[in-house]
C-alpha cells in the first residue's frame, strides 16, 4: 500500500544464545519500548504530518505477533495483514494504523510520546 513500507530486518548473527537483528534509523532522542497483552489494540490513530519525527512514523515489533490494519485517511485505500518478529514499519502522515495483539508483544517506537502531542489524530471517525 501506498504510503507504508514494511522492511524485514536482517539478522547478522544466530548462535545458540539467540539472533541479533540490525537495522537503521534517523536519529531520534528518545524512543518508546512498548508491550502489548495478546488481545488488546494499540495505536488506532493517524498523524497529521506537523511532526518529523512522525513523517514516517517508525515501528519496530520486536516480539511476538500482531494483526496490522492500515488506511489511507485521504483516499480510503484500506490493508492489513499479520506479521512476526523482527519488522519494522514506516507509517507515512494521514495512514491510520491499528495494532492488534495476536500474542503478547513487543514493540519499539521510534519517537517519544511528545512527539504525539501536536500530529494525532486518535480514532479513525475521520478515515474514509
Amino acid at each position: 500500500m501506498e504510503g507504508v513500507r514494511i522492511i524485514e530486518l536482517e539478522k547478522v548473527k544466530d548462535d545458540e544464545r539467540g539472533t541479533i537483528h540490525q537495522f537503521s534509523n534517523r536519529e531520534v532522542s528518545d524512543l518508546l519500548l512498548v508491550k502489548r497483552n495478546k488481545g488488546s489494540v494499540s495505536a488506532a490513530h493517524y498523524h497529521v504530518g506537523k511532526s518529523k519525527e512522525k513523517d514516517p512514523e517508525t515501528v519496530v515489533l520486536l516480539e511476538g505477533k500482531a494483526k496490522i490494519i492500515f488506511k489511507n485517511v485521504k483516499t480510503g485505500e484500506h490493508e492489513e495483514g499479520s506479521w512476526e518478529k523482527p519488522v519494522k514499519f514506516l507509517i507515512d502522515p494521514f495512514i491510520y494504523h491499528e495494532i492488534h495483539a495476536l500474542t503478547d508483544v513487543i514493540l519499539l517506537d521510534m519517537n517519544s510520546i511528545g512527539d504525539d502531542l501536536e500530529d494525532t489524530i486518535k480514532g479513525d471517525k475521520h478515515v474514509k
